[in-house]
Formats: structure tokens, sequence, C-alpha cells
């Protein structure tokens, strides 16, 4: 899972024009359901991404993950395939996005272009990840604005209000939390641009903040990264990440190896570092 490579110019042409061939499928087709990962083995890890709307993101966050120790990593580019069936062995769930721009659904909500999409938060889902952090100690890192889900359980169980963003601008991480393990010893680094969605704190006191983020443009100042115990498990915010450039940046990349390891309740090894090999 950690072999780097340097494809050819015309292996990735190749495979462009054959993603956008498959790209181009039916309603009927596009809603299919992946193929359920193989029972777990002794001692291995089972890391479930789900993308949502923009699996780009898959190619920045992957590697990152395929790097933690007996580690497999099972990825899902529309929320379809996420059920409580596959989260009751999941030792740690990320969320990119709150809804499924690719599995279009009568009962779903509609986009700017009248398109039906599938939220990850059906009931039946919210249910069966707070039941596996709380009961099991499943992780979950709730990534850019898959904490603006729409729905009340699940932003309680966060313990958050979300803040949507404002102009999408250079971002600078800031208040790096010292008394925290994800945190400590980082400092202070900048994104050349995102989108800044923040949160409000519905439980002060329960809730551990890990970083806050000042926009250069508008001054604004929120907090963007937050850890809390909730019975066995632990999820992490990372309301960072709009564009890829988020994750090429080291010191993101290494917050994101310290909160999984940190959401399993793992301890945290030395993060391996960028990797030259590294492509879209």
């Amino acid at each position: 899972m950690n072999q780097s490579f340097s494809p050819s110019r015309r292996n990735v042409m190749k495979s462009g024009f054959a993603a956008a061939a498959t790209a181009v499928v039916t309603a009927g087709e596009a809603t299919a359901d992946l193929p359920a990962p193989a029972p777990k083995k002794p001692g291995e890890l089972k890391i479930v991404g789900a993308m949502g709307h923009d699996y780009r993101l898959e190619t920045g966050i992957r590697p990152i993950l395929s790097r933690i120790k007996n580690a497999r990593i099972w990825w899902a580019r529309h929320y379809g395939p996420i059920t409580p069936e596959l989260l009751s062995d999941t030792d740690l769930l990320l969320t990119y996005y709150f809804g499924d721009s690719f599995e279009w659904s009568p009962s779903g909500l509609a986009d700017s272009m009248g398109k039906n999409f599938k939220s990850l938060y059906t009931e039946e889902n919210v249910t069966a990840i707070m039941d596996n952090i709380e009961n099991r100690g499943m992780g979950w890192i709730p990534i850019h604005n898959s904490i603006w889900n729409g729905n009340d359980r699940m932003c309680d169980f966060m313990g958050i209000e979300p803040m949507l963003h404002r102009e999408i601008q250079p971002i600078i991480i800031k208040n790096l939390n010292q008394n925290h393990p994800i945190t400590k010893g980082m400092e202070p680094f900048i994104i050349n641009l995102d989108e800044q969605f923040g949160v409000f704190l519905k439980n002060p006191s329960e809730t551990t903040v890990l970083f806050k983020t000042l926009a250069v443009h508008d001054k604004r100042e929120t907090i963007q990264g937050w850890a809390v115990q909730k019975g066995k498990g632990r999820i992490v915010g990372l309301p960072p990440g709009h564009y890829e450039w988020t994750w090429y940046e080291d010191a993101f990349k290494e917050l994101l190896w310290r909160s999984a390891h940190w959401a399993m309740g793992m301890d945290i090894p030395a993060f391996p570092g960028n990797y030259v090999n590294e492509i879209w």
C-alpha cells in the first residue's frame, strides 16, 4: 500500500480518458453500490473514507492514511455503500461533503440544477455512527463541509453548530493547542486558498479546541479544529480542505495523520513526511 510511482504522461492521459469514459453512465448505473470489503483480518484496521460529491480529495487523503500500520483503506465515492452493516466493524470513518451528487434519489435533497442527491446522514446511518463511536470505540473525522449536514442529532453529537464560509481566500492556521497530542509542537502555517467553514461549540466544557484560523482578506477568526470524546470513541473535526492543495501542505497532512491515530485511540508515531512521487 505504500508503494510510490511516477507514471508517464501518456499513462496519465490514458487514465484520464478512461475515467472520463467511465463517468458517462446512466442514473441507474451511477447508483450501483460498490462491493463490500472483505472481513477484517486479526490485527487489521478498517478505515472507511466516504467522499460524496468531490472524489478528487481521495488522492490527497488516501496516501496519508495508507501509511498507517496494519491499515486497510476502503473508499466510497458516493454515500450509497455507507450502511450500518459496513460501519459495524469500522475503526475509523472519514467523511467529506454532506451530500452526494453521484447518487440520485427521489427522496434526496435537490441541488441548484434540480438533481437529487443522497445524504450520508440518513436516520439509520446517524444512529449507527453514534452507536459505533460510543459503544464500540470507532473514530470519526468529519472533514470540510461534512460538518454542514443539516441533521440536528449529528450536530448535537459532534458538539458544534456549523458556520458557513465567506470568500475563498488564504487561511492562516493558528493557535494550535500545545496541550493536545494532535497539535502539540506544531507551529502556525498558511493554506493559500480555502473555504473557511467554522464552528460554534455547543458544549465548550466537553470539547477541546485544536486550532483556530484567520482569514487573510476579511480578518474573520474562527474555530476550525476540535476534538471530543464520546463514550468509548473519539471525534476530530477538520473543516479545512476545500481544494486539493490543502492536502499538499505538509503541516495539514500531519494534522490528518495525528488525528487519525488519536481518533482510533492509538499512540501517534512520527509523521512519515512528504513523498516526492505523489501525483493527482
